[in-house]
């Protein structure tokens, strides 16, 4: 019997891109994230911004915000989403939340780079992991499923 043959021989797949996406995402954090108006900012100010943003937009709903500010507070939600993803993870019935929060998570990516194109913001090297590492943690979900072994 091969590997390919036997269904439960990829199980380890899944896990370990979670794993290696989780410790990149991590690391993106502390790298160079973004540039603009000649500053560099790391990771970790890019997320504080965009979560204050996403707290005041929930605690004042009601004022007048700017697109740009929606398309901040979007890029914000990715790290929420991401660890929801990971909660998620161990509980194969979750698999459908875990597809949502994948979905929402590619959404909110494309509403980043909507944001530095109009912003002129120039991506580097930590925003680049940290959206890998993102990937890499959604990306099992999208995996075909093993082979369903038929009942004798």
């Amino acid at each position: 019997m091969s590997l390919q043959d036997n269904p439960g021989s990829h199980r380890w797949i899944g896990p370990l891109l979670r794993l290696a996406g989780l410790a990149i995402f991590v690391l993106a954090f502390f790298a160079a994230a973004v540039l603009h108006e000649d500053r560099t900012y790391s990771g970790w100010k890019c997320a504080s911004v965009a979560t204050t943003m996403v707290m005041t937009m929930c605690s004042k709903p009601g004022d007048h915000y700017e697109p740009f500010q929606f398309m901040v507070a979007m890029s914000g939600l990715i790290n929420p989403l991401v660890l929801l993803t990971l909660l998620a993870s161990p509980v194969r019935a979750l698999r459908i939340l875990r597809l949502v929060f994948g979905g929402a998570i590619a959404i909110c990516m494309v509403a980043t780079w909507v944001l530095f194109a109009q912003q002129h913001i120039a991506p580097l090297i930590g925003h680049f992991m940290w959206i890998a590492g993102a990937l890499l943690i959604v990306i099992p979900d999208l995996l075909p499923r093993g082979q369903r072994q038929r009942l004798a």
